[in-house]
C-alpha cells in the first residue's frame, strides 16, 4: 500500500496538484526506495502539461503509471502518438442501464431514477447514500469550473 501513489485531480482538495511542478514534486517525495511504485492519476486532463509530467515518470525504472481522463480536451489530444510504444489506451464507456441494474441492489424504478440522475458511471454504485453522490457531483463540477476559469 505504501507503494501506491494516488491523486484525484478533480478533487478540490488537490487543487495544488494541478500545477505540474507540485504534482511531480509530491510524487517524487513519495518514492523512497527501489521497489516498484504504482502511480494512479485520476482526470489527468486537469493538469497543464501532463505530457511532460508523464514523460518524466516514464524515465523512472521503478514506476508504473495509470491515468484516467474523461473530457473532450483530453480526447482531442493525440495521446497514442505522444506515448507510442510506452503505453496503451483503454476506452471506457458508462454502464448501460442493463449493466447498471445487474449491480444495483434496489428496484428497477429506483435504479432507473438513480441512473437518470447520476448517469451510468460505475463509481455511483459504490456510494452508500445520497449525500455522498451529491458531494461527489459537486466536487467534480467545482473542479471543472475552476479549471475552466483559470485557463481563460
Amino acid at each position: 500500500e505504501a507503494h501506491i501513489i494516488s491523486v484525484e485531480l478533480e478533487d478540490l482538495k488537490n487543487k495544488a496538484m494541478m500545477n505540474p511542478e507540485n504534482l511531480y514534486a509530491y510524487v517524487e517525495s513519495r518514492i523512497t526506495d527501489d521497489e516498484m511504485y504504482y502511480i494512479l492519476l485520476d482526470e489527468i486532463q486537469m493538469l497543464d502539461e501532463f505530457e511532460d509530467v508523464l514523460n518524466g515518470f516514464l524515465r523512472k525504472p521503478n514506476v508504473d503509471i495509470y491515468v484516467t481522463g474523461s473530457n473532450a480536451k483530453f480526447l482531442s489530444k493525440d495521446i497514442i502518438t505522444e506515448f507510442r510504444g510506452r503505453g496503451f489506451e483503454v476506452k471506457m464507456h458508462p454502464l448501460s442501464f442493463s449493466e447498471f441494474m445487474s449491480a444495483y441492489p434496489g428496484t428497477i424504478q429506483a435504479g432507473f431514477n438513480e441512473y437518470m440522475m447520476y448517469g451510468g458511471l460505475p463509481q455511483i454504485l459504490t456510494y452508500k447514500n445520497e449525500e455522498q453522490k451529491i458531494e461527489k457531483d459537486r466536487e467534480k463540477y467545482n473542479a471543472e469550473l475552476i479549471s475552466m476559469v483559470e485557463k481563460n
